[in-house]
């Protein structure tokens, strides 16, 4: 187990912030480096891209957007991927007390994102269309496709977004679990697509908490975490009574021995990668990702095997600079570069006292997210971006229904008004232009080039608001150490807030998600019972949204009834 002596880091304030900012900003250069060479079919693929076989430094570049019949688009030095794209999406769906709003997350930010993912995998890709259907949410997203299907969705498009999971952890180890697998399980049902995403997590969040990289030997005792990951799901009432029948009978497998399962294959994998790493060769890097498969068509991607790429990387490299080791990753063209890099950056940038010098898509906008979810950490009221109601919410049945037309100009519905940055780039019936949104991010949207679907105010976000409620306690185990801080405010961070609008919280539907756990809690109570599914019907107009939440509370009360 981990030692708990390695959970006693004491940060000031306004170290603790820097950590998180360079961590955030090393994961986004990670990305930025490592998506101009991914799947780049080699260096000469590279240098038609660059004008270079090899990559140092992010640098502006062209790449053809929208498959065969798309278009070739520039793409400015440190330009991000759909690893950036989706961290923040997951930032901004942390409230203001640091709780994870996964529904908002899931029916608003990931099916928005399909109108403007750059470098996304199939399976990320599928989870994200899916969950534009009505009655799909966030715990009952078991899709099926002839490429994909969720079970089989062990990819890494869930463990290169979890980061802000724990740099705002507002609560102790066990309840950041919690949160970062409800995350991952939105998109990804298979073992190595949400342990990794957990493990990738607990790496990070003991590289912050004893200010070092962990080795891979000590790696080993994080997977003697994920022993308590089927209690920590059970005792979720979304994720135990919904999502957990429903996986086993998917997978045909019990949760707890598919765990003991992964923990085998990742220990073996480990003790591959411990037995390499104390070589200390040259080669040992690109050595490490072939024996553990990270080169193959089957495990380029794997959540698990990246991960674990990630931290042997930053731990081979822990006494160089961080550049060098996101250029190696970079360069190793077989490998699914800008992942690892970007997991390595986490890691690396949460224990260097430096940000990149090179230039980053969004750094303001990085920046600022990752001091509210320090700020979050360190006990102080943060902003909450007010997303649409998710009653209410239509989401974009498509990548190109996504930039919508509102209020006299375009907008990227359930996020905001777009301002246009760049020219058009037609193919067809698509045209693709950057655009920057109201809270500071750039996009490269999607849209058809006759656009004539108008939105209300109901679809676009409101005005970001304070949170000052406290944040949800867990009735997990908390006994396990969180991290400790000096509060001694360094003189220039007093707690500044970011936003300052106090409107009230919404009184009336209050989602799926939220009625569900209300019904539950009142112990099946007629009157709450009544009172909701009338509000569904009431305010949201949509047979399938009442339809859908009656379906989950009888799912919930014949469970319990079985278990008498």
């Amino acid at each position: 187990m981990v030692k708990e002596a390695n959970l006693q880091a004491s940060y000031r304030n306004d170290e603790y912030e820097r950590a998180i900012i360079n961590s955030s900003l090393w994961a986004a250069a990670g990305d930025a480096l490592g998506w101009i060479t991914e799947l780049s079919r080699g260096q000469e693929g590279v240098r038609y891209r660059t004008g270079k076989k090899h990559v140092t430094a992010p640098v502006a570049w062209q790449r053809t957007i929208g498959g065969r019949g798309g278009v070739r688009v520039d793409l400015p030095a440190g330009t991000y991927s759909d690893d950036t794209q989706l961290r923040l999406s997951v930032s901004r769906s942390i409230r203001g007390n640091g709780t994870f709003d996964v529904e908002t997350f899931a029916k608003i930010e990931v099916t928005a994102w399909q109108g403007y993912s750059l470098g996304a995998g199939l399976g990320s890709k599928a989870a994200a269309a899916n969950l534009s259907k009505r009655g799909i949410n966030w715990f009952s997203n078991f899709f099926r496709s002839e490429r994909q299907s969720y079970t089989n969705g062990g990819g890494n498009g869930a463990a290169m977004r979890i980061q802000p999971h724990v740099w705002g952890a507002a609560g102790a180890q066990p309840e950041m679990i919690r949160q970062v697998f409800r995350d991952a399980i939105v998109t990804h049902g298979h073992p190595h697509g949400f342990c990794g995403a957990v493990f990738h997590a607990l790496c990070l969040w003991d590289t912050l908490a004893s200010r070092s990289v962990p080795s891979i030997k000590r790696a080993r005792d994080l997977i003697s975490l994920l022993d308590d990951l089927s209690g920590i799901v059970e005792q979720d009432a979304e994720l135990g009574q919904f999502w957990l029948p429903s996986w086993e009978r998917e997978a045909n497998k019990s949760f707890p021995i598919a765990i003991r399962d992964f923990q085998k294959d990742a220990l073996a994998d480990m003790r591959i990668a411990d037995d390499i790493a104390a070589s200390r060769t040259a080669q040992a890097y690109p050595m490490l990702l072939d024996r553990i498969g990270c080169l193959s068509d089957k495990f380029r991607g794997s959540g698990f095997k990246t991960a674990l790429a990630a931290l042997a990387l930053s731990a081979l490299y822990a006494d160089r600079p961080v550049e060098d080791a996101l250029a190696v990753s970079a360069n190793e063209l077989e490998s699914d570069t800008d992942t690892i890099a970007t997991m390595a950056g986490a890691l690396m940038g949460a224990v260097t006292d430096r940000p990149p010098a090179w230039e980053i898509q969004d750094r303001g906008y990085l920046e600022k997210e990752a001091r509210r979810l320090a700020r979050i950490r360190l006990g102080q009221d943060q902003s909450t971006f007010l997303y649409p109601d998710v009653s209410l919410w239509e989401p974009p049945a498509s990548q190109s229904d996504a930039v919508v037309r509102y209020n006299g100009g375009l907008a990227l519905v359930g996020l905001g008004p777009l301002t246009p940055r760049s020219r058009e780039y037609q193919a067809g019936n698509a045209v693709w232009q950057w655009f920057e949104l109201p809270f500071g991010q750039t996009i490269l949207a999607k849209r058809r080039v006759e656009n004539t679907t108008l939105v209300g105010g109901d679809q676009m976000p409101g005005q970001s608001r304070m949170s000052t409620r406290p944040a949800a306690r867990s009735d997990m185990d908390t006994r396990q150490d969180s991290f400790t801080f000096d509060h001694r405010n360094a003189p220039d961070s007093r707690g500044r807030l970011l936003s300052a609008s106090t409107s009230a919280p919404s009184k009336g539907f209050p989602g799926i998600d939220e009625a569900t756990d209300m019904v539950i809690a009142s112990g099946f109570d007629d009157a709450t019972l009544g009172r909701l599914i009338k509000q569904c019907i009431d305010e949201t107009g949509s047979i399938d949204l009442t339809v859908s939440l009656s379906a989950i509370i009888a799912k919930a009360r014949l469970a319990r009834m079985r278990r008498r």
